[in-house]
This record gives structure tokens, C-alpha cells and sequence, in this order.
């Protein structure tokens, strides 16, 4: 049982070398040479099994609004975006912003040279006790036990298993009718037509519902247009402009760089699972 308070991910950037088209790139405001370092809790595991060869994981992390990097004022981007984030141990993985249906022209990364460093420390807790029933269940939610879910599904087509560990954030419970609900984000949940047996290139991000131990929901995050009626004040840039150019710089040709598009949760996923409720034992 993974203990997600202790779990993350850390990276260590290259001395920085500021960007000779735009001011503020990325919203790091640094000088040349600074070496910045971030660490980032992780949220939620994926796994991939195949039934032959080697298994495939992967993290998301924590959220941060889109901020300037390292300042003393004015911290917040505005426009304002979601950093959000899922990485291997080698690569990174881009979350999807359309639809399951639709493809978009992305891949899987790695992250060596990317990074000067860059870590993965999930830790787990000593002792933990799986939940075989719902009185179990909750009983351990009066308790204030720390709880984690982890939902398995089969693809048969493609002869391999999903594997999801979460916190479980949220739970509903009715004691007299021995009834319980999880309702968590953030998960990620694979999307298989980009697995070619050693990675993926795309995961969507998604909230995770269930209410037995045999079925669970995904609802699944995108990107949508902001209505003309909002762009007014939805796109309009309070203090530094990420898109600022330096003084005499030139955009280079066909370079378009937007603003940051509101997400929403729509496209829902239904899947037969194994779910286990596990528990941190030894709690008073």
C-alpha cells in the first residue's frame, strides 16, 4: 500500500539559459545558471501488466496553477493554467486534452537530458490490511483510517491487465444498508491504442467512482473553447505576459502560442474491475 503523503517525484533542471524570443518561457524568471529544483507529490499510480514481457508505470502528480518561478510578487499566470503532469521513471506522457475519439499528434518523451536529475520515491506503509466487505469498509472509515483503492480491469484483446492505486480522498457510507461510495480525483487510466507493449503515449486524466468491489467509473478530463462572450476577461493577461517577446525579438514563422483553454469532466468509462480497499493496520 503506497503511502501517497510520502510519495514524489523530484527533478533537478539544467543551469538555466534564458530564451532569446520570449521573456518569460515557462514562467521561470532565473538568471543564467541558476539551477532550479522541483518536487511534486504523486496523486495516483497506472500499471500496466502484459501477460508476456514487462510491466509498464507510471505517476501523476500534484497540481500547481501556472505560476512565474522564483519571484516576490505576482506568482500567479493570468490567463491561468493547470500544471499537470505524469511520468515514468524514464519518460514523460502526455495527458490527453480531447476526447477518447479523438487522436492527437503526441508522444511519450524521455526524460534523460531533459532533466540533470530526476527521481522517483514512492514510499509504502509497513503494514497494511486488505477490506474484504463493505462492513470492513466501514468500519474503517469510522475509524479514520488511512485508505487506499486499487481498481484492475482486463483488456483481452490486447492480453493485459490495468492496475490503478489511489488514496481514496472521499467516501459515502450507509451503515444500516451496509452501502459505501468513492468518489476520488484525480486518477490516470491509459489510453491503450497508443500501448505498444513497452510504453504509452497518451493517458487520460480522470475522477474514479465505485460502490462495490466488482465495477467502477471513470469520468475523463478535456479541453473546451471558451464561449467568445468570456474571452473578454477569460484571456486577459493581468501583470507579466508569458507570451511577451524581448525587445527586437521576432516570433519565428508559423508559431502560434495560445492561452490556456478551460477542463472539463464528461466522457465516462465503465469497466469490470477487481477493486481492493486496503487499510494502514496498526493505527490507534
Amino acid at each position: 500500500m503506497i503511502d501517497f503523503s510520502r510519495s514524489f517525484l523530484t527533478w533537478t533542471h539544467h543551469p538555466h539559459e534564458p530564451d532569446p524570443i520570449y521573456k518569460y518561457t515557462g514562467g521561470l524568471l532565473a538568471d543564467r545558471g541558476d539551477v532550479i529544483c522541483v518536487r511534486l507529490k504523486a496523486d495516483a499510480r497506472l500499471t500496466i501488466t502484459p501477460d508476456t514481457g514487462e510491466s509498464f508505470t507510471c505517476y501523476v502528480i500534484a497540481p500547481c496553477r501556472a505560476e512565474y518561478t522564483i519571484v516576490s510578487d505576482n506568482l500567479f499566470q493570468i490567463p491561468s493554467g493547470e500544471y499537470r503532469a505524469v511520468f515514468s521513471e524514464t519518460l514523460g506522457v502526455p495527458i490527453a486534452r480531447q476526447p477518447s475519439t479523438d487522436t492527437e499528434s503526441v508522444r511519450r518523451h524521455s526524460l534523460a537530458g531533459h532533466y540533470a536529475n530526476f527521481e522517483v520515491d514512492i514510499r509504502h506503509f509497513a503494514e497494511a490490511e486488505a477490506l474484504t466487505s463493505v462492513p470492513a469498509v466501514i468500519q474503517a472509515t469510522q475509524d479514520s483510517a488511512l485508505l487506499n483503492a486499487t481498481c484492475s480491469y482486463r483488456d483481452e484483446a490486447r492480453q493485459l491487465t490495468v492496475t490503478i492505486e489511489f488514496p481514496v480522498e472521499l467516501i459515502n457510507f450507509d451503515e444500516r444498508n451496509e452501502k459505501f461510495q468513492v468518489c476520488t480525483e484525480p486518477v490516470i487510466v491509459p489510453d491503450l491504442v497508443t500501448w505498444d507493449g513497452q510504453g504509452l503515449d497518451r493517458v487520460f486524466l480522470a475522477g474514479v467512482a465505485f460502490s462495490s468491489f466488482d465495477h467502477v467509473e471513470f469520468i475523463l478530463r478535456r479541453e473546451v473553447e471558451p464561449a467568445a462572450s468570456e474571452l473578454s476577461w477569460y484571456h486577459e493577461v493581468r501583470g507579466r505576459d508569458r507570451n511577451e517577446l524581448r525587445e527586437g525579438a521576432v516570433e519565428p514563422p508559423g508559431v502560434v502560442r495560445g492561452r490556456p483553454k478551460p477542463l472539463v469532466f464528461n466522457e465516462v468509462w465503465t469497466r469490470n474491475a477487481e477493486i481492493t480497499i486496503a487499510r494502514v493496520s496498526g493505527e490507534g
